[in-house]
């Protein structure tokens, strides 16, 4: 063979091999990101070890600019994440990278998937709402069906929260109806099972909502859909959890409270098995319901207890909750314990303050972003086919200013009303009468009467000092107990010194204290001003922002935010 037919022949055998070589590399990428889905596929929600997968898979991504695997790397991240803040990060991510890949129906479904974390995980919903109505939004022009319902649904599950029943059951009476046309036969597991589980979910939603506005044959109708169709299913065990809680409750309504018991315990075991803590919750108000209606108290306070375990720990706010406070508070009223009934009170205090500044905020973002959005678009026709818009918008003008007019008037006397408090207040820390800050009296006769010597009054009051004095009253979860064990006493001559020396009760005296620690640090150390509610609170011994801001307004009479405005106006005026 000549020299020249010879490298011909290797120029044709290197194309070979390369050819060869780059279907290999192709099939190897390819299979690659299976590979990887391989590795954290066994893993169960929320189990951090599967993030090292995850993270190869989105750093393959990354490198070869593949916007589709990105986004699915970072909603694998949020179904892996253990904590609220990540999977809230991860969601961000998968926005931006939905965003550059500039496709409506990939940022709308990340929306929707951020919007998920806020509603179920942080139990946000105003921001839940946010995100909901951005995901509404970059849908209006989507061919994917299944995701526009499935953000209709969604939309449904704030309104039902906010007591807009009639609303929500419309659109979940839309969702359902879309769902179960798309249950079809021959149709992939996976996608069957979407579509199932959207059917259930749906008209489990619908039946809460005929079962608030009073419609019980329409609710008991869709209950019993639920059970048949889903009898002996273990794909989709959560669903029928929620159906057994809707007949349970229905049972309940009849006074059949034996069977209601059976429904609402297999409720209660799928649920807590499933950890969908919100609706176990209302679970245990409904079967702490059924041992009070049986007259069986022990086991309905056990049970009404969990619930407010529960609503502690997760920050849960519901009807249900709210019930099962007005039934421990009767009951403590009923054993004479007044410390359980103080608690209870608190507590109830609590979700109402909770209920009361969440709902018309809500209300408000909902009809104005969403509602207002389709009622523009109706009116925009109608001016089109009518030519009155002129007419409607000299109206509109004249509302709002009429509004805004309003609005201002009860801002600049919300201001002087706050202006006036922050100065008295000012005043009464600046300029101390006394350096008791508790109005303390007791006579002879009334400390005889009570069995109490003045020796040992005084001796309590100077360990009371002391436990002041080192700041104490600080740490967490204090109750009367342990500060009588931290003094050296114990809670019988406490509880009876604070009551009838201090004249306030245990919670009253801790308030006070941990109050005043922090209006004080507040006035004294400008650094304070800029720490969160959530820190301050923490930082004087308290369970959450509501709690600090509900106590802070007891005190002092204003809230720890305007008190904190109010400060910084007064620093700056100074300056200047």
């Amino acid at each position: 063979m000549s020299t020249h037919n010879k490298i011909l022949l290797m120029i044709f055998n290197c194309l070979l091999l390369l050819m060869q070589g780059q279907r290999r590399v192709e099939k190897q990428e390819v299979e690659s990101y299976k590979k990887i889905s391989g590795l954290f596929d066994a893993y169960p929600e929320n189990d951090e070890r599967a993030l090292v997968f995850v993270r190869m898979f989105i750093d393959k991504a990354k490198k070869e600019n593949n916007y589709k695997k990105q986004i699915q790397g970072y909603e694998e991240a949020i179904y892996y994440s253990k904590n609220i803040d990540n999977k809230l990060n991860y969601a961000d991510s998968a926005i931006t990278v939905a965003k550059k890949f500039n496709d409506l129906d990939q940022i709308s479904r990340a929306y929707l998937g951020k919007g998920i974390i806020y509603y179920y995980n942080k139990r946000h919903y105003k921001s839940a709402l946010e995100q909901y109505l951005l995901a509404f939004r970059f849908s209006k022009d989507s061919q994917d069906k299944y995701l526009k319902n499935k953000i209709i649904y969604h939309l449904g599950l704030v309104k039902s929260y906010l007591g807009y029943y009639k609303e929500a059951a419309a659109h979940f009476e839309e969702s359902a109806q879309y769902f179960e046309k798309s249950i079809k036969a021959g149709l992939h597991p996976n996608l069957r099972l979407n579509n199932e589980s959207g059917y259930f979910n749906s008209i489990y939603r619908l039946s809460t909502c005929y079962k608030n506005r009073q419609l019980f044959r329409k609710e008991d109708s869709l209950i019993s859909i639920g059970l048949e169709r889903l009898h002996d299913t273990k794909e989709l065990p959560l669903e029928y959890g929620y159906f057994q809680k809707g007949k349970g409750i229905q049972l309940l309504r009849q006074n059949k409270l034996g069977e209601a018991l059976k429904y609402l315990r297999l409720s209660e075991k799928i649920l807590s098995n499933k950890q969908d803590y919100a609706s176990l919750t209302a679970v245990y108000f409904y079967i702490g319901k059924a041992f009070w209606l049986k007259k069986e108290r022990s086991e309905s306070l056990l049970n009404l207890n969990k619930v407010d375990s529960l609503a502690s720990k997760f920050q849960f706010i519901t009807p249900e909750i709210r019930l099962a406070y007005e039934y421990l508070i009767d009951d403590a009223k009923q054993s004479g314990d007044s410390d359980k009934q103080l608690y209870y009170t608190n507590q109830l205090l609590n979700v109402n303050n909770i209920i009361n500044s969440d709902f018309p905020m809500l209300s408000s973002k909902l009809h104005h972003e969403y509602d207002t959005d389709t009622l523009l678009k109706e009116k925009n026709s109608f001016e089109r086919k009518h030519k009155i818009g002129f007419i409607i918008f000299c109206v509109s003008v004249i509302a709002g200013f009429i509004l805004l007019y309003f609005l201002i008037a009860r801002f600049r006397a919300r201001e002087n009303e706050l202006n006036v408090k922050y100065k008295e207040l000012s005043e009464k820390f600046s300029n101390p009468q006394s350096p008791d800050i508790f109005n303390k009296s007791l006579s002879v006769s009334l400390s005889e009467k009570n069995g109490y010597s003045l020796e040992l009054i005084e001796e309590i009051e100077s360990k009371l000092k002391n436990f002041e004095k080192n700041k104490k009253f600080l740490q967490k979860n204090l109750t009367i107990p342990i500060v009588a064990k931290m003094i050296g006493t114990n809670r019988t001559h406490l509880s009876n010194v604070l009551n009838e020396h201090y004249h306030l009760t245990f919670t009253m005296y801790l308030k006070e204290l941990r109050i005043r620690y922090i209006t004080n640090l507040l006035l004294e150390d400008p650094k304070y001003l800029n720490y969160s509610i959530d820190g301050l609170g923490k930082m004087c011994g308290m369970a959450n922002r509501q709690v600090f801001s509900a106590h802070f307004m007891e005190i002092n009479g204003m809230r720890p935010v305007d008190f904190i405005r109010k400060r910084k106006e007064e620093l700056e005026n100074n300056k200047t």
